[in-house]
């Protein structure tokens, strides 16, 4: 059985908002997050976060530009691919779905 981790939720007052939440299989909450960077207006970190404890990794992280949906920062993007195909394919859906970006 693998380690249960913790999700740590952002601080809404360090500029997170709430753009989106999944369910796994394992009926367990994931919160999508998104805040803006602040040395360009173009490109928002996100981040994945399991409501509780979840077997495994509890937190996601990525960047993508909103101009063009580009993602950066994709190895944590990937391992959610990988590991929690569920959940990535509501959170792309959350992502297509974020076209108010700015």
């Amino acid at each position: 059985m693998s380690k249960m981790y913790a999700g740590k939720i952002p601080d809404q007052l360090d500029g997170w908002t709430q753009i989106g939440t999944c369910k796994d299989q394992d009926d367990i909450e994931w919160l999508v997050f998104k805040k803006p960077q602040a040395h360009t207006p173009d490109w928002f970190t996100y981040k994945i976060v399991a409501n509780g404890r979840a077997r495994g990794k509890a937190n996601y992280w990525l960047v993508r530009n909103s101009q063009d949906g580009k993602i950066g920062f994709a190895r944590d993007f990937a391992l959610l691919r990988e590991n929690r195909p569920d959940i990535h394919a509501q959170v792309e859906a959350i992502l297509k779905g974020d076209v108010n970006d700015a």
